[in-house]
């Protein structure tokens, strides 16, 4: 098989998993780490999709041994006088590698564990090894200029993936960076002891707490640690300077009530730190011989802890991409293409997902300038002309499946209403057994809409069967598959389909016959477990319209989707 010698720059999570499955698709790879491991890292809560990364690459056995924090959850208080509500991880098991958990980690040890599994499976890793610089200018090859031993050394490599983080070398020499006009925020924060107060379905959980001035984080740790966090408006940094951090740290967190509860006096055992202009996304993730992956390529703001889990991600999808221009050579632009698309498409979820949960919030708190500046209730929206989600959003007539900006506030409503508490302040006594009230009546209401569907209209004349890419789940590869689209080039790119299944859909487009008979035959097809999310997923597409007996059109609630949680996992 053809084989391909790959540069990583950087040796955290993003690195060490593309140093991993690189390794495992059976490439030459050396990581350069411009510090010397263990180092502090922030970015501490996982998501399930992560562990299962992990898992398919075969560290399960190591993560376990680490003793981590299970999280079962994430927990928020979010809203003045708004009843906790929980986001649980609980999913069945309907592959062996997905997880109704994640774990709370300390970086330190965590990018040690990676970096040392990478270097035991044959990548070659070299610390304290900082790269000053790439060049892209030969279409052939790679050089890079590495600082070794007070030297500088010149390297050559196929490819190059620069996984270095925030302060990215590739994305400052190429200008694609791009800084976010939206979340204009900046995180303080330290270490608390404070046992677990919690011993019941909360035990692991993070918390994140809305107060005035922004909101906290709350992220347990082994050992008894907490790690506490303030997200507030960049405007707060010239406060920053005139108290200091410390005062401005402790000041502003005794604002938050609820945070201040649950913290019960726990003493402080850390030093303060501050991270400022961390949302950004790029305007190129990939292109001939680079990749960007990770913290190098984009962050939009850690309120469900999402950092991590785009950085192994991308780290999978840039070796299955490398792996596969390796060897079918010819297909290069099409598979940059698909990574490009792939992970702007993973920023924007994340992006839309969060901006809801801000605007729902920016109703709830008192009038302050953070909150004010959270909100979306205007189409003409400045700070997210870039957006694609936005763009969609202030397009969308009154009946559309995605929503309205006049309807946006309401776009968390339904999450957080399934996963509210009973009781209106945190207790042990909270189960998770008590939302499944709520579960039965959301998929309840949801059944009697789609059932209410007497006749689909496609949209355009003909149902097409697109290529695209997937990677494979346990191998890794980067596959070709086909998926369904319409002939004006809107598709649906999350399930791979075959001739049988288009045929349904074209069917559809000559006969438009309603949800039931849609189901049936699909169900016929061999997807009867995935034919009402599959319906769901192309009415959110556009590529699907319901109509009742009556002629109008059925409204099913856009979803707001959360990669790295449930079943559906992007790699």
């Amino acid at each position: 098989m053809a084989r391909s010698k790959v540069a990583i720059i950087g040796g955290g999570p993003a690195g060490s998993v593309a140093g991993l499955t690189l390794r495992k698709l059976g490439h030459e790879v050396t990581i350069y780490e411009r510090l010397s491991l263990p180092r502090y890292r922030i970015g501490e809560s996982l998501l399930p999709g992560t562990m299962s990364i992990l898992n398919r690459l075969g560290l399960q056995e190591k993560i376990d041994a680490q003793n981590y924090v299970k999280k079962p959850s994430a927990t928020f208080l979010w809203g003045q006088d708004q009843a906790p509500w929980t986001f649980s991880f609980a999913a069945p098991k309907v592959t062996p590698w997905v997880f109704d958990h994640a774990v709370q980690v300390k970086r330190e040890d965590f990018d040690r564990l990676l970096l040392d599994e990478a270097r035991s499976r044959g990548v070659t890793v070299h610390e304290d090894t900082p790269v000053t610089d790439v060049d892209l200018s030969d279409p052939d090859r790679v050089v890079l200029t590495v600082r070794q031993g007070g030297e500088n050394v010149s390297v050559e490599s196929d490819f190059v993936i620069d996984a270095g983080g925030s302060g990215s070398l590739l994305a400052r020499k190429l200008g694609v960076r791009q800084y976010d006009e939206f979340y204009r925020n900046f995180a303080i924060w330290s270490y608390f002891r404070l046992k677990d107060p919690f011993e019941g379905d909360l035990k692991g959980t993070t918390y994140s707490i809305t107060f005035e001035d922004g909101w906290v984080w709350m992220i347990p740790l082994k050992g008894d640690l907490y790690s506490v966090g303030l997200v507030v408006d960049r405007s707060k940094s010239a406060e920053v300077r005139a108290r200091g951090a410390d005062e401005f740290y402790t000041s502003t967190l005794a604002k938050c009530a609820r945070a201040m509860g649950i913290l019960n006096g726990a003493e402080q055992v850390d030093e303060v730190r501050i991270v400022q202009d961390w949302s950004y996304d790029t305007s190129l993730y990939s292109a001939d011989r680079f990749f960007l992956c990770g913290d190098a390529a984009c962050f939009t703001d850690p309120l469900f802890s999402q950092g991590v889990h785009l950085a192994s991600q991308s780290a999978v999808s840039a070796a299955a991409a490398i792996d596969r221009i390796t060897s079918h050579g010819d297909e290069r632009d099409a598979v940059h293409a698909w990574y490009n698309r792939t992970y702007r498409e993973a920023y924007e979820q994340y992006h839309q997902f969060l901006a809801s949960f801000y605007t729902f919030a920016s109703f709830t708190e008192p009038d302050s300038e953070f909150w004010r500046k959270r909100r979306i209730t205007e189409s003409d929206d400045d700070r997210l002309v870039r957006r694609q989600w936005f763009e969609s959003l202030a397009a969308n007539g009154p009946e559309a499946s995605g929503g309205t900006v006049a309807t946006f506030r309401d776009r968390a409503s339904t999450m957080i209403s399934i996963g509210r508490h009973q009781r209106p302040d945190l207790s042990d006594d909270f189960s998770e057994a008590e939302l499944n009230a709520a579960r039965v009546r959301w998929i309840s209401d949801l059944t009697a809409r789609l059932n209410n569907i007497s006749r689909f209209r496609w949209s355009g004349g003909k149902a097409v069967l697109k290529p695209y890419y997937g990677v494979e789940p346990t191998g890794f590869r980067l596959e070709h598959r086909e998926v369904l689209a319409n002939e004006d080039g809107l598709d649906l790119t999350r399930y791979a389909m075959d001739d049988e299944t288009r045929q349904i859909f074209q069917d559809l487009a000559e006969e438009e016959f309603g949800y039931r008979t849609l189901v049936k035959r699909l169900g016929a097809a061999g997807r009867q477990e995935q034919s009402t999310q599959l319906v769901i997923r192309l009415m959110e597409a556009g590529l699907l319209n319901g109509y009742d007996d009556n002629g109008d059109k059925v409204f099913i609630q856009g979803r707001l989707h959360f990669g790295g949680v449930g079943v559906e996992y992007e790699v």
